[in-house]
């Protein structure tokens, strides 16, 4: 009797740990997301346009709309040129070391502080500003899939509250970046070719402070063709 319950016990623990694994291995979708986004951001390079707007929750306030038209070149180098109200800049990104162009006011040059504030392509945990934040994609949970659209929730992501930048300038302390969180928020992807080609969130980013519903959808072009934009220094 004995030991026909401990096989009895053996073979519930082994049903068991195999639905465990089961459960806690990734889906093929998910396996799809997680391997374009690690293909995308190995490309040499690629252009790419944001779309952004920011809706208060303040009645009577208009809505922000702003168009950034970007480039990244691997590993770590990348330039946003934007414009608002008929003001622009360029920003350009190389290591550590930020300089923004603005065409109605001086240069100025910024370091990055080397910490989970500063913006990445790839860390699921860099706040989204204005790289496409393919990091979301390791984060994915309840994954579905429709032809070459992924939609997905990411369960918590950083937002930048302080503005696009937020530093001191170089030679001087850096300023972190002012963080808070949204929570499981929906993210529809689009992949062709095993790139990602698009990354939009169609209901907004609502920060759990600061009562502003950002609206924000990526096209990434060129991939392989790129190129920035004037010089870049070096680290």
């Amino acid at each position: 009797m004995i030991p026909l319950v401990l096989i009895g016990v053996l073979v519930l623990l082994t049903v068991g740990a195999a639905a465990v694994g089961v459960i806690g291995s990734p889906s093929p979708a998910q396996i799809s997301l997680q391997t374009a986004a690690e293909r995308t951001a190995e490309a040499p390079d690629f252009s790419y346009t944001l779309y952004n707007q920011l809706k208060s929750s303040e009645p009577g306030l208009p809505a922000i709309s702003v168009r950034v038209y970007g480039v990244w070149r691997a590993p770590d180098q990348w330039q946003v040129r934007n414009s608002l109200d008929g003001a622009s800049s360029v920003t350009t990104v190389s290591g550590s070391i930020l300089h923004v162009q603005d065409h109605h006011g001086p240069s100025l040059t910024f370091q990055l502080p080397s910490s989970s504030t500063t913006e990445s392509l790839t860390d699921p945990n860099s706040p989204v500003l204005s790289l496409p934040p393919l990091g979301l994609l390791f984060a994915a949970t309840s994954v579905t899939r429709n032809g070459d659209v992924y939609s997905f929730v990411v369960p918590r992501l950083n937002v930048g509250v302080s503005g696009w930048v937020a530093y001191a300038p170089l030679s001087h302390a850096t300023l972190p970046l002012a963080l808070t969180v949204a929570l499981k928020t929906r993210v529809d992807v689009v992949i062709k070719n095993g790139y990602v080609v698009s990354l939009a969130f169609p209901h907004g980013i609502r920060p759990l402070r600061g009562g502003v519903l950002r609206l924000a959808e990526w096209h990434i072009s060129d991939i392989g063709t790129a190129t920035l934009h004037g010089a870049v220094t070096s680290r």
